[in-house]
């Protein structure tokens, strides 16, 4: 719960400000043009589980994701359609495909020098893409939530966890927009250092 003691600027300046937490596994998000390649013209995700973020979900479909060195196999893919095409990975996969993709916002501009380039493979063709990423540790947060917990866009903010490996994660990025549902995501490499579960909650210091 958040203590309601409020500084003159509206921010909280005591108590405990909780965010849930949740755990994403490697994961793509396909462009329009890179879909239609892939599975075909005008194919249509077909969605399996809605989740927490407003209109996102996952997806029936999943892809292969190679390079020379390695291959990562049944990759999601989560939908609606994006932009540009987006691949989310751990940083030990990373390791297994020997690719050093950088650390990015989740938002991935489809060119060279800003991601890794892998293969995606799907059922009906494949593309090369700079699109490999390692997601920067985020907090999706609707503007009123934001201001109630004196957070700010764009802003980086630390986030005490709990148990027995309770550790605290520095430079999460605050992304505020009126369609957010208030969740901190962390990958599984994160996530088991933390011996965090999905659902549970961390305090923002």
């Amino acid at each position: 719960m958040i203590n309601k003691k409020m500084s003159a600027s509206g921010g909280y300046v005591s108590g405990v400000k909780k965010i849930k937490i949740e755990v994403s596994a490697h994961h793509a998000h396909l462009s329009r043009k890179d879909l239609d390649i892939l599975f075909g013209k005008n194919y249509q995700l077909k969605p399996i589980k809605a989740l927490s973020q407003t209109g996102q979900f996952a997806s029936k479909e999943t892809i292969k994701i190679k390079t020379k060195d390695g291959q990562i196999d049944d990759v999601r893919i989560l939908g609606p359609t994006r932009p540009n095409t987006q691949v989310e990975l751990s940083r030990t996969e990373c390791f297994e495909l020997k690719i050093d993709p950088p650390v990015l916002e989740c938002t991935c501009p489809d060119k060279k020098g800003g991601c890794a380039q892998v293969e995606i493979v799907g059922p009906k063709g494949k593309v090369k893409r700079c699109a490999a990423i390692l997601a920067h540790r985020h907090i999706h947060c609707d503007p009123s939530s934001a201001k109630k917990m004196g957070l700010k866009n764009k802003q980086l903010v630390s986030v005490k966890t709990n148990g027995k490996r309770s550790i605290t994660f520095h430079n999460i990025l605050v992304r505020t927009r009126k369609d957010f549902v208030c969740r901190m995501h962390l990958d599984t490499d994160e996530a088991n250092a933390a011996g965090i579960k999905q659902g549970d909650f961390g305090q923002i210091i």
